[in-house]
């Protein structure tokens, strides 16, 4: 079930979360789900993205967190975005 207002797009991005690895699952306007192996301590984060030669550094807020288990252990972290620069919401757009 959509729980977003916005559309999700699906796009996989080499990131990190609090200056540890993590992959963009998918993004909105509003929200980013991360996935990493360690979940952040703290519930505000900093997000920084690695779109081509292009750095974007995102704030956020950690809504939940999703715990899997599998042949390694992934957690999926759900982000809702309090502070992006608006190349953010430009490659979004571009991406639709």
């Amino acid at each position: 079930m959509e729980k977003r207002k916005e559309m999700r797009i699906r796009k996989r991005i080499l990131s990190s979360l609090e200056e540890k690895p993590a992959i963009v699952v998918d993004m909105s306007l509003s929200g980013i789900k991360i996935s990493m192996s360690r979940p952040p301590k703290s519930q505000n984060v900093n997000i920084t993205l690695q779109v081509g030669e292009k750095i974007i550094n995102l704030k956020g807020d950690v809504r939940w967190i999703n715990r899997t288990v599998s042949n390694k252990v992934s957690n999926n972290i759900g982000i809702v975005i309090r502070e992006a620069p608006p190349e953010y919401y430009e490659m979004l757009t571009i991406s639709d």
